[in-house]
């Protein structure tokens, strides 16, 4: 059987984050390793980098060290393709001992304006990423279809800049994940996997996480068709509990089993009691991260120590 490394990204425990106030980025890179994990992706996403936990050259330092002695790879993700913004946090990656730099456009406006600004900062930003070795990866984050993200990274045209894919992402806008993928294809290294159901309520459409394994995207078949075309590490993201709207601007949704529609209340994690927040998380966690070592082991693969 073939192995492949897989990394277990920071959202997966996000209740236990932000409920338990002894759960940081050291116990969340024990928590990973236990788990049987070869790396950690860490949100830095936000005020005080959220899950990195702190701002100093000290705590950086602190975090490198702790992930080299436990032998644990690491990725690190941001928003906003702002040059002064990305430049700042390559260098908090490359402080960290992170390889990848995930980054997702903040920019609002005309899609065509949106995807020439982000193309303009990708452009900068190529030759400083590889100054200091962290690669780039541009995800589908609920803003470009998988043919938009093409044309930005070919038009970027940089080693240093490729693309992160979201199992999921593509959905909110209108788009079947499958298209994304293939669109995508030639620029994907990185990725995040998840799942999801669509549903309505108030006369809206959204996409609700659950536990990998309990949705309706075509989990196996995007696993299977990333490990063919020789894709060397996965990411595992539990996203239950959370929920985003589908855009109505990209048409009327696709008509394959992933956007099979169910009437229910969204079921936001965050609002509820904390105690049933970090259950509920932890109970997903452990089924999704079953379901993804029986789709492994069905391609051929190991996927967890």
């Amino acid at each position: 059987m073939k192995t492949v490394a897989c990394h277990i990204h920071s959202y997966s425990l996000h209740n236990h984050f932000i409920h338990l106030p002894e759960y940081d980025v050291f116990r969340f890179i024990d928590h990973a390793r236990e788990l049987g994990f070869t790396g950690v992706n860490i949100s830095a996403n936000g005020p005080g980098y959220r899950n990195l936990g702190g701002t100093t050259g000290q705590h950086f330092a602190k975090v490198k060290q702790y992930l080299q002695a436990h032998n644990m790879a690491c990725e690190l993700d941001t928003s906003d393709t702002s040059v002064g913004h990305m430049t700042g946090l390559l260098h908090v990656a490359q402080a960290i001992g992170a390889d990848t730099l995930r980054v997702y456009t903040r920019y609002q406006g005309k899609i065509s304006e949106v995807m020439q600004w982000t193309i303009r900062d990708l452009q900068a930003l190529a030759p400083v990423a590889e100054d200091l070795s962290v690669q780039i990866v541009l995800e589908n984050h609920e803003d470009f279809t998988g043919s938009q993200i093409a044309t930005i990274l070919d038009t970027v045209d940089s080693p240093w800049v490729k693309a992160l894919y979201d199992y999921g992402n593509s959905q909110n806008v209108a788009e079947d994940p499958l298209s994304a993928l293939q669109a995508m294809a030639p620029h994907i290294t990185r990725i995040h996997m998840k799942d999801h159901i669509v549903i309505k309520h108030a006369d809206k459409y959204w996409t609700q996480g659950v536990a990998i394994g309990k949705g309706t995207l075509p989990f196996a078949e995007l696993t299977r068709r990333l490990l063919a075309q020789g894709l060397t590490r996965l990411c595992f993201e539990n996203s239950w509990g959370y929920v985003a709207p589908i855009s109505d601007t990209h048409g009327p949704l696709p008509k394959s089993t992933c956007f099979t529609v169910f009437a229910q209340a969204p079921m936001v994690a965050l609002q509820l009691p904390p105690d049933q927040a970090v259950a509920g998380e932890a109970q997903a966690l452990v089924d999704g991260i079953e379901y993804l070592r029986q789709v492994c082991a069905h391609l051929g693969y190991q996927v967890l120590a």
